[in-house]
């Protein structure tokens, strides 16, 4: 930030951009000098513009009563109503001098506003001491509009040197004009980049783990790489070390990981939402992605999540590095999250390597599960590795088929049961026919699967025809507006042999190929809006239901619902969902519903049903209130623990330049209150840019 005021101060002072261009052989725009009076001084060698004297260049402005330059000593002097402006930035002083040589200079009784801030700075002396050196006597810094502002900070004296510190002395936070806050010394950075120090702290109560305070330090490695050290304290708890490394080489090297541990006070007495106790006191969460390329265009990717224990997850939901923070920052940066939610007693972790070519792949993958439920673990499979070796579905050299295969081997691993190697060989050829009605597509494939066990071999053979036709119809109307609706409907017959399979191991779903002897139809429709000859999407409806006849009892499979509506009119809805066609009703869904008002008020409402996992329904209101204030309630209910699994309400009041949020929250039973405190325009700077940028 201070390297921003001065680097202003030296733009807009005594043309010293002019004589950086004259040195470089830089273009110079045109300047206009207006005054009442234009004096030169033969015998000093002096000029003197007096009488509303103003200097315009460009984006530049430059106003004062009187300025005079020495043309032998490069000394200029700036009286009366001094103001400089670019684009949105201006300085104001009652003075200003300057030595053209060396760019030191002093403004009296300056104010500086700079816009990207928003921030305003008072001094009564701004003075340019060195290269790189300035001091500031009689400090004054906020972001407030309006006299007096509603908060602001003051300091006696304020040394600065670029690309290294600022100390000040006398700190004193202002609300209003009552002095709340006082700090004789205080030392900081002052680059212009990144910069390494203590970050705003976390402060929060909870009646499990009593007083909780997080310090941050963060450390600018780089512009690409930097390190924080968490140190966090609960008072029911204990203390809690965290560390977060992340680096970002280019777009498509990056590496984030993340470390927490506790040795924690409190037994596992009162977490009620499992149906396992905790022993252990020695606690822990590691969770990390990495994407690199490698020689040979080889693409590798790393995700990593492991914990002590299945409540861990759950129980610290608040902080910097919660289950929801990290799964942010892997989606913003990685476009990935976790492979489980943070509720889920099977934690994934993989390694992979793929090698694309035009039509070709080959995946080399290692993936570990940890069951964080001890008494299926030594069940649990992993798998170790699997490689995979795919072909797209292209056209067959220069014939007028398609060629598909997918050959994966995998080799299953664990402490206790059945374990071995698996290869599955499935090819498939096709061919498409298409006209101005209609598409046709056969297609035949067939599955070869060989299991090398630890005692024994096994294989299985069948074969599948398909064959899929389906049309798209588009039709244009006019409704407040020009739409178009697209009609996709698709019918697929389906024929897959019954082949015995009891006797093959069961590792996961591919083990098991039912027969099938079915009919699938589903239909697509999209409604867009035509906009500057270009189509906006707003709605998609998708059905799916098949139909097996082989089936004596309940043939038709679950009607499956997909149906999307992007924000029109302030409603939006994403809903997928699987209903029985007998009576049982949804056997899967996952439902988002919501809308917003112009002024920005919403409600929303997400439902998630997963037979023998999950049933929960969430609510989130927010409301503008009167005169800043604002509301936001949300509650999540679950129906398998047939209770609340987080209440929380939170009020906020919003200023121009300051904020204030009274956070009130119950989470699995732990009950938490916070008080967060904003200051517009200063905060923690944190961001990570790649490298050399």
């Amino acid at each position: 930030m201070f390297g921003k005021i001065i680097f202003l101060i030296i733009i807009y002072l005594f043309f010293s951009m002019n004589l950086f261009a004259q040195k470089n052989n830089i273009p110079q725009e045109l300047i206009k000098i207006k005054a009442d009076q234009i004096i030169y001084d033969e015998k000093n060698n002096t000029y003197q513009a007096q009488g509303r004297v103003s200097l315009d260049q460009g984006k530049r402005h430059i106003e004062a009563d009187k300025i005079m330059v020495n043309l032998n000593t490069n000394q200029a002097k700036l009286k009366g109503n001094v103001f400089f402006k670019m684009d949105q930035d201006w300085i104001k002083a009652e003075a200003a001098e300057m030595d053209l040589n060396t760019y030191q200079g002093i403004l009296y009784q300056a104010q500086v506003f700079m816009s990207e801030n928003h921030i305003y700075i008072k001094g009564e002396k701004i003075e340019k001491t060195g290269e790189q050196t300035y001091l500031i006597e009689h400090a004054y810094l906020t972001t407030c509009d309006g006299k007096p502002p509603a908060w602001h900070f003051t300091a006696k004296k304020v040394k600065v040197t670029l690309q290294g510190w600022a100390t000040a002395s006398n700190i004193t936070f202002w609300a209003k004009s009552m002095p709340l806050v006082y700090v004789p010394y205080l030392i900081i950075p002052a680059k212009k980049e990144r910069q390494s120090g203590f970050l705003f702290p976390y402060f929060g109560h909870s009646s499990r783990d009593g007083v909780d305070f997080t310090l941050p330090f963060f450390w600018a490695i780089k512009p690409n790489m930097d390190v924080t050290l968490y140190q966090r304290y609960l008072s029911n708890r204990g203390w809690m070390e965290g560390l977060e490394y992340r680096y970002i080489l280019n777009e498509t090297d990056k590496g984030f990981f993340y470390f927490d541990y506790l040795n924690d006070d409190r037994e596992d007495i009162d977490f009620t939402w499992d149906e396992f106790s905790r022993s252990n006191k020695k606690r822990w969460w590691w969770r990390s992605k990495q994407d690199h390329i490698l020689p040979g265009n080889i693409y590798a990717q790393i995700d990593l999540d492991l914990v002590s224990d299945q409540d861990y997850i759950r129980e610290f939901t608040e902080g910097f590095n919660s289950y929801r923070s990290c799964r942010k920052e892997f989606l913003h940066y990685f476009n990935r999250g976790f492979r489980t939610d943070e509720a889920a007693l099977l934690r994934e972790s993989s390694l992979s390597l793929t090698k694309n070519w035009s039509n070709y792949s080959l995946v080399a993958e290692a993936q570990y599960t940890q069951n964080l439920d001890k008494s299926q673990d030594e069940y649990t499979l992993q798998r170790l590795p699997q490689i995979s070796f795919l072909r797209n579905d292209s056209r067959l050299f220069h014939t007028p088929l398609f060629f598909k295969l997918d050959t994966i081997s995998t080799y299953f691993w664990r402490l206790e049961g059945i374990k071995g190697q698996r290869i599955h060989f499935a090819p498939s050829f096709s061919l498409p026919y298409k006209n101005k009605y209609f598409k046709l597509l056969p297609r035949f494939s067939f599955f070869e699967t060989s299991y090398f066990l630890t005692e024994k071999e096994k294989s299985r053979f069948l074969y599948e025809t398909s064959l899929e036709a389906k049309t798209d119809l588009w039709a244009r109307f006019s409704l407040f507006g020009n739409f178009i609706h697209h009609f996709e409907p698709s019918i697929v017959y389906t024929f897959r042999p019954r082949v015995e399979q009891s006797g093959l191991p069961k590792f996961d779903g591919l083990d098991r190929l039912p027969e099938l002897n079915q009919i699938t139809y589903s239909f697509t429709n999209y409604f867009f809006r035509e906009e500057g000859g270009k189509l906006k999407e707003l709605m998609r409806f998708y059905i799916n239901q098949s139909c097996n006849f082989d089936k004596k009892y309940h043939p038709l499979s679950d009607l499956l619902i997909e149906w999307q509506i992007k924000p029109l009119f302030g409603v939006f809805l994403d809903a997928e969902t699987a209903i029985s066609p007998y009576g049982d009703g949804f056997t899967e869904a996952n439902i988002m519903f919501g809308f917003s008002t112009k002024r920005a008020d919403y409600f929303n409402i997400n439902y998630q049903y997963r037979p023998g996992e999950t049933e929960d329904l969430a609510t989130e209101v927010f409301v503008h209130l009167i005169h800043n204030w604002s509301l936001r309630l949300y509650n999540q209910h679950s129906f398998r623990y047939k209770q609340d699994i987080e209440k929380r309400v939170s009020l906020r009041y919003t200023a121009q330049c300051w904020g204030v949020e009274f956070v009130y929250a119950d989470i699995y039973d732990d009950t938490k209150f916070m008080v967060i405190f904003s200051l517009n325009g200063i905060g923690e700077i944190k961001g990570i840019s790649l490298s050399g940028g």
